[in-house]
């Protein structure tokens, strides 16, 4: 999967060069509402074989899932910055966490860092890389205006505290050499790239696909084609109520192209939460 990965990255970066950039924007939304709203679709199913000790009912596991949702809009509403920062750490986290799960090291406290550190670069590898984008974007939820350098400041933070991790852990992180390259992979993707570009071919293909083919193998044991369409017809009402809620909503109550991507990565945000909390239960089992 990485090799796919790596080749279809550098053909996305090619194709950047010639599509325009609306074009471009719409490609990319298409491929994150596809195949990266996809990878969340199932968290229900997932929630309910993961807590089925504690016989929740699909009602009680739904009721709990849009429960997440409703606060994380609510802390979005009132307190949008601080919202932020926990987004984007606990995102960080999430990365990281399906980045590198199958470590074998014992020490959980230091693989939490990791997993936080890891994803955090990422994070705010891409943020500086398109630094006056994402000022514009943070500005948008937050009516904040970023100071010049706090996503610089943001990533040699987290790079340091990444780095600590590396040397402590390093005998237990198969491809050490790979790892890093991806991460100048990364930069160069970033740094070429539109935000929305450079954010959907992260999270499609580095994130969402081997996030999918994990929830395949939790719920079916393998991953063959019988498993995939499995997976996809069980999600589809989910995903479906999810693109659809966020175009209606976008249309009735926000109608301002100029503040799609920040009403959007606030819709990301939101679903995030509860999410990240049932890939953790997965990676436990």
């Amino acid at each position: 999967m990485q090799n796919f990965n790596i080749v279809v990255t550098f053909t996305c970066l090619w194709l950047a060069v010639y599509l325009p950039p609306v074009i471009e924007g719409y490609v990319a939304c298409f491929f994150i509402f596809s195949v990266g709203l996809l990878h969340g679709a199932n968290d229900i199913k997932i929630i309910k074989k993961v807590y089925k000790k504690y016989n929740l009912s699909f009602y009680k596991s739904l009721l709990l899932y849009i429960l997440i949702v409703i606060i994380g809009t609510v802390m979005f509403y009132f307190i949008p910055f601080v919202t932020l920062i926990f987004f984007i750490l606990i995102s960080g986290y999430h990365f990281g966490e399906q980045h590198f799960h199958d470590i074998d090291y014992k020490n959980h406290f230091i693989k939490r860092i990791l997993f936080f550190s890891y994803g955090c670069v990422v994070i705010f590898l891409l943020l500086f890389s398109n630094n006056i984008e994402s000022t514009n974007v943070v500005n948008q939820i937050t009516k904040v205006e970023l100071y010049p350098n706090f996503f610089k400041y943001g990533l040699v933070t987290t790079l340091l505290v990444f780095g600590v991790c590396l040397a402590v852990i390093w005998r237990y992180i198969k491809n050490l050499h790979l790892e890093l390259f991806y991460l100048l992979v990364f930069f160069i993707v970033f740094k070429t790239a539109s935000l929305i570009w450079a954010f959907a071919i992260y999270f499609v293909l580095w994130h969402a696909l081997p996030s999918l083919m994990d929830q395949i193998r939790y719920l079916s044991k393998t991953v063959n084609r019988v498993s995939i369409l499995d997976y996809i017809k069980s999600s589809f009402v989910y995903w479906l109520i999810s693109v659809l809620s966020l175009f209606l909503f976008f249309e009735f109550f926000i109608g301002n192209n100029d503040l799609f991507y920040g009403f959007f990565f606030s819709f990301l945000a939101a679903i995030t939460f509860p999410h990240v909390i049932v890939m953790t239960k997965i990676f436990k089992h």
